[in-house]
């Protein structure tokens, strides 16, 4: 059964910038996938999602490292980034303790968008029948992965918009149920 993507984003208030850039970055990607992105301190929320993604700033925040516990605890992938800062003793001592991760360091926003664009696509490649991709779309996505490969870091300007708040990225023709129409079709 076709599922719309399911994103958990754990961040500290001081990586919403960055939040809000992973929100709307998604819409850049070549394919029509439903993204359900939650950042919230629900437990629960956590255990519904398909993929965690943790957003490591200078300092840790509560309940950031609870977060990260439920998502191993619920063994979901992790897709860990962190900003190349000085941190705090308290971030320090987070990063060690979670030196296991597979951290994807990133000096700018425009480095961590190419990261997480690179690592959505593959995670999407790897899970195309869940998320009812074609052949022609997951190679679509393997080609704009290559690209993204090899493209120039170009700065990326963010702005706020609500894209990092959580929310509901609709794919047109994936989405609307049988026979539905938008309001004024006739």
């Amino acid at each position: 059964m076709v599922t719309r993507a399911r994103l958990f984003v754990s961040a500290g208030p001081d990586q919403d910038p960055a939040r809000e850039l992973l929100g709307r970055a998604l819409v850049e990607l070549p394919v029509n996938v439903g993204w359900v992105i939650k950042r919230t301190p629900d437990v629960d929320s956590v255990a519904e999602t398909h993929l965690f993604v943790l957003l490591l700033g200078n300092d840790i925040w509560a309940p950031v490292g609870l977060e990260l516990w439920w998502a191993r605890r619920t063994e979901k992938p992790v897709l860990a980034y962190r900003a190349d800062v000085l941190r705090t003793p308290a971030g320090q001592a987070f990063l060690q303790a979670n030196f296991w991760l597979d951290w994807t360091r990133f000096h700018s926003f425009a480095e961590l968008r190419r990261a997480f664009l690179i690592d959505i696509s593959r995670f999407l490649v790897v899970h195309a029948e869940r998320y009812g991709l074609t052949l022609v779309e997951a190679e679509s996505l393997r080609g704009f992965t290559a690209n993204l490969d090899k493209a120039r870091v170009a700065a990326v300007p963010v702005e706020a918009g609500g894209a990092g708040g959580g929310g509901v990225i609709f794919a047109p023709g994936k989405d609307e149920p049988v026979g539905a129409r938008l309001v004024g079709e006739s």
